[in-house]
């Protein structure tokens, strides 16, 4: 379920930026302003670009080759949308090549090749493929005709339904005029194994980015590619098929090109976007610093607003600019595409290692990356049907003297069980600006609700800094960590004086505490506070040992003034023994903590 359930939205995200309508001849169409063919890696035939050309279309007399369109029933709800960087176990791609044979052997390394290929070249294939040292009796060939190299596109998206089962979901390729590109998720699904859900809404895949917890974003292409229906509309299937909340529809930053969002964005996590920056004389510039603006304005699933990262993209001829941000995150190898540009290529890397410590940032060089295309959108990466997920909202500072409760969902969806004392936070805390020790560890025992699980830090003086991160293994042996590239990376926060929370920026984040009263007390007592926004809230009292006593609040209210009463007892009802207790309040990932007194 979503760290952060909202109430349905959509939102169209227009006031920063005037942008022209696209023009569209036909559902899913823009005309081409290039014809431009391209030959694949073994030159073995010119391949189709990612326009549609006037020679596909004449093909077809100038009526796509469209198979009926219909809307089977969605998943069960809930449904839960995959992101890119949960755990891959393939990678999609497809023959003839869009990609160098070097990319193939990274990514072999670590996930197996699923690779669509036509049966006349098949033999073909497999004897490149061990040409340029790719073992293909270790492909996945999944042998079916296919007209273009654009797998993100046109390939499977991946949603676990309400019973925590993987299922395709099928959209209509917004190139009807490449009817074999639409069938492959089909394809996929009866080849995998994978029941599939088809809609009748026109979208791609770089068109198209979610974070794993119901929040979405697309460039505004998706509205007039589906002009006949209105954005409630849209957003209804959305929400109906993937399982959203928000769907961030964003203006496109340009009036020319394929208006993706992966030409210019892409989430790294649940609250981090990098995002394309060009030179001030650029045409896309003012566009691209509204739409920076506008996204670092917006709440990610964590409660922050996002924090935008911006990556340089210099010339590769006139206007055309590199293509930095149309990267792939594979499991703990980020990739992205370079030019042979200096210094280009080197600032790019710099900053998605900066962006994501503990990844290994990996440039694929290749003369045929386009500004408006590269290594994204020519792979698919497949979702791992048995991964184990863990959810963890990371703390980004704690009041002194009180200890830190660290609690995480831990998703076993190989249903094969996990391994209890390999359920484990990794800790450590050191006066601030001196030397880290070691880690220790704390045990994560299981809390509520169900799936979820709690560690303790130790209560630490002010001046602290605490780093943490969370791991897991479970009986198939599968291992999942917060931050994911633990244990080379890590979470880190500060330990203050107790005061009200403030968040990176030293603004306020959740409002104000007023205070605990009475205090001491026997019968009941109650915490005030005011949020400044409606938040997802955690509240709860603990004992001096840091074990839970009794959980007042867990969800979203709204902002404005609160009052929550304790009467002394636990969770089960019965009353707690006089000592000190700690209400412990979380919202928007900042913690507050008061010390109260139960009387005799």
């Amino acid at each position: 379920m979503p760290r952060n359930p909202v109430p349905a939205l959509f939102t169209l995200l227009l006031a920063l930026a005037a942008i022209p309508a696209i023009s569209a001849p036909d559902p899913g169409l823009e005309a081409p302003t290039i014809d431009r063919w391209e030959w694949d890696v073994d030159r073995t035939a010119k391949q189709l670009p990612s326009w549609e050309t006037p020679e596909e279309r004449a093909a077809y007399g100038g009526i796509p080759p469209l198979r009926l369109l219909v809307n089977d029933p969605p998943p069960a709800a809930p449904i839960r949308n995959v992101a890119e960087y949960e755990p891959m176990t393939m990678a999609l791609i497809r023959y003839p090549l869009g990609i160098p044979y070097s990319l193939i052997r990274e990514m072999d390394e670590d996930v197996q090749i699923a690779c669509v290929v036509s049966s006349s070249s098949y033999s073909t294939a497999r004897t490149n493929f061990q040409a340029n040292g790719i073992d293909p009796n270790g492909v996945d060939w999944i042998i079916a005709p296919s007209d273009s190299y654009w797998t993100r596109d046109y390939g499977p998206w991946f949603v676990f339904d309400g019973n925590g089962d993987i299922r395709i979901i099928d959209h209509y390729y917004n190139r009807p005029y490449r009817p074999n590109d639409n069938a492959v998720p089909i394809v996929c699904g009866q080849h995998w194994g994978i029941p599939v859900h088809t809609h009748d809404l026109w979208h791609t895949g770089g068109n198209y980015m979610t974070d794993g917890y119901g929040i979405s974003f697309s460039t505004d292409l998706v509205w007039t590619e589906n002009a006949s229906r209105t954005h409630e509309q849209i957003f209804q299937l959305m929400q109906d098929y993937y399982g959203l909340n928000t769907y961030n529809v964003v203006p496109d930053i340009a009036t020319t090109g394929i208006h993706h969002i992966d030409c210019w964005a892409k989430l790294l996590d649940e609250e981090t976007i990098v995002m394309k920056q060009v030179a001030s004389g650029h045409g896309d510039y003012p566009e691209l610093e509204q739409n920076a603006t506008l996204i670092a304005s917006l709440q990610s699933s964590t409660g922050r607003n996002y924090r935008v990262v911006r990556v340089f993209c210099p010339s590769i001829g006139g206007s055309n600019v590199a293509a930095y941000t149309n990267s792939l995150i594979l499991n703990d190898k980020v990739l992205v595409p370079t030019f042979s540009l200096s210094p280009g290529d080197a600032n790019a890397l710099q900053v998605y290692g900066a962006a994501m410590p503990g990844y290994e940032v990996i440039g694929v060089s290749y003369s045929g990356w386009l500004t408006d295309d590269a290594l994204h959108c020519r792979v698919m990466g497949i979702a791992d049907g048995g991964m184990l997920r863990i959810e963890h909202t990371p703390i980004v500072e704690w009041d002194a003297y009180a200890p830190v409760p660290i609690r995480a969902m831990i998703d076993d969806r190989s249903e094969a069980g996990l391994k209890a004392d390999s359920l484990l936070v990794w800790w450590r805390a050191y006066p601030t600006g001196q030397t880290p020790p070691s880690f220790a560890s704390s045990t994560l025992l299981p809390d509520a609700p169900a799936d979820w699980y709690q560690a303790m830090i130790p209560a630490q003086p002010s001046a602290t800094t605490v780093d943490y991160y969370i791991h897991a293994v479970d009986e198939s042996n599968r291992r999942e960590g917060m931050p994911r590239a633990e244990p080379a990376a890590w979470y880190s926060f500060e330990v203050v004086l107790p005061a009200a929370g403030v968040d990176e920026d030293g603004a306020p984040a959740a409002g104000s505490i007023a205070g605990v009263a009475p205090n001491p007390f026997r019968a009941s007592t109650a915490i005030s506070f005011e949020l400044l926004f409606d938040e997802t809230v955690s509240l709860a009292v603990h004992d001096l040992q840091g074990s839970r006593v009794r959980t007042l609040l867990d969800g979203r209210i709204a902002g404005g003034k609160h009052e929550i009463a304790w009467d002394g007892t636990n969770d089960s009802g019965l009353r707690a023994a006089a000592g000190v207790y700690f209400f412990n309040l979380r919202a928007a990932g900042v913690a507050y903590t008061r010390k109260v007194v139960l009387a005799d």
